[in-house]
């Protein structure tokens, strides 16, 4: 009579193969481990001995005043404007259309407000260059900014190809 051979139950238990444990090193010391360098910046392989370092920062802080100057003169507006629009409930027809331009007026202005703030930080980050020694230096290239572009735009952060490139 032939035997049979019960077939062995799964068992419940994952089976794990064992492997040889970690070499053990030695320990590592932590006045050997050094922060991580950043990796955002942009390798810059030579500073501008090119430039006349006083002639763009003369440039600068001439476009600085200008918009100074034009902010004051846009937030002028805004004051005068203001006080001039008629109270709500006064007047008829042509107050309201007065009313109404005043206040296309007040936003373009707005805008233009917004865009000459913009320009000054664009202005700052320049000076800011200045300081780090990388003035005339793209931001996202490391390359050369031509002097041509800096003697038209003074607080050109980036070449004329990483500009078209970051405004799509």
């Amino acid at each position: 009579m032939a035997t049979k051979t019960k077939p062995k139950a799964a068992s419940s238990k994952p089976q794990l193969k064992r492997t040889a444990a970690p070499p053990k090193s030695a320990p590592v010391s932590k006045s050997k481990i050094s922060p991580p360098k950043p990796a955002s910046k942009p390798k810059i392989k030579a500073l501008r001995s090119d430039l006349n370092l006083a002639h763009f920062r003369g440039l600068l802080i001439e476009e600085r005043k200008r918009l100074e100057e034009e902010l004051e003169q846009v937030r002028n507006r805004h004051t005068d404007m203001d006080n001039a629009l008629p109270e709500e409930g006064e007047g008829g027809d042509e107050d309201t259309a007065d009313l109404a331009s005043a206040m296309m007026d007040k936003e373009l202005d707005l805008s233009v407000e917004d865009e000459i703030e913009d320009l000054l930080n664009q202005v700052d980050r320049a000076f800011q260059k200045f300081e780090e020694g990388t003035y005339g230096i793209c931001d996202v290239s490391g390359k050369p900014i031509p002097v041509n572009r800096l003697e038209a735009i003074p607080y050109a952060t980036l070449t004329v190809e990483c500009q078209s490139l970051s405004e799509g």
